[in-house]
């Protein structure tokens, strides 16, 4: 509290000296203004925002004197303001994203074709995979095939044909997961692409 106070002191002395100088050239004796910031704490400024004139603020000369103190405005006011400064912070942010949007894509369907183009890349991995998991599966079953021939002759199962049917199986089993992967990708860029083209469908028709 005690350092907020001397920063504000040192402010005033700041501004003071600007306005004496004001005074020396014969301009107008400049004044300030005291408010309550949106995060709580208070300010001092030669300008006043929007939310300062709605919550309430005084009026300072250049010594920190208070010249004027300018009530809140009434709690309806207040709400119906805020609610009319978040429409405006939508509308601007919408206009942001609709402005990325318009740089990235010409429309709807150059958003569709970059849409088709990431899913085509998904399933051809897919395909890659299950085809991978195919042979896999078939050197497996040829490695079982030995082992059994193995066991049927008295023989002990090599250990080499071992490792082999556990790396192919578990080498299908990656791919499996790979597969799963691609998935929830491909479901993703569904959902993420959805309102996008919807949003440059809307955008079009305006």
């Amino acid at each position: 509290m005690r350092a907020t106070v001397l920063l504000l002191g040192v402010l005033l002395s700041v501004l003071s000296a600007a306005g004496m100088a004001a005074n020396k050239t014969g301009q107008v004796e400049q004044r300030l203004y005291r408010y309550q910031s949106v995060d709580g704490a208070m300010a001092i400024s030669a300008t006043l925002t929007e939310a300062a004139i709605h919550a309430g603020y005084q009026v300072l000369d250049q010594h920190g004197r208070v010249l004027e103190t300018v009530a809140p405005a009434p709690p309806e006011e207040q709400a119906r303001r805020r609610r009319e400064l978040a429409r405006q912070e939508q509308a601007k942010a919408q206009a942001r994203r609709d402005g990325e949007l318009r740089r990235l894509y010409a429309g709807p369907g150059d958003a569709e074709r970059a849409r088709d183009r990431q899913l085509q890349a998904l399933q051809l991995n897919i395909d890659y995979a299950e085809n991978a998991i195919q042979q896999l599966n078939g050197k497996q079953d040829e490695e079982i095939r030995k082992a059994a021939r193995a066991e049927r002759a008295g023989r002990q199962v090599p250990d080499s044909v071992r490792d082999a049917i556990e790396r192919y199986g578990r080498q299908a089993r990656e791919n499996r997961e790979k597969i799963k992967e691609y998935q929830e990708d491909m479901a993703r860029v569904k959902e993420e692409f959805t309102p996008i083209i919807q949003r440059l469908r809307e955008l079009e028709a305006q």
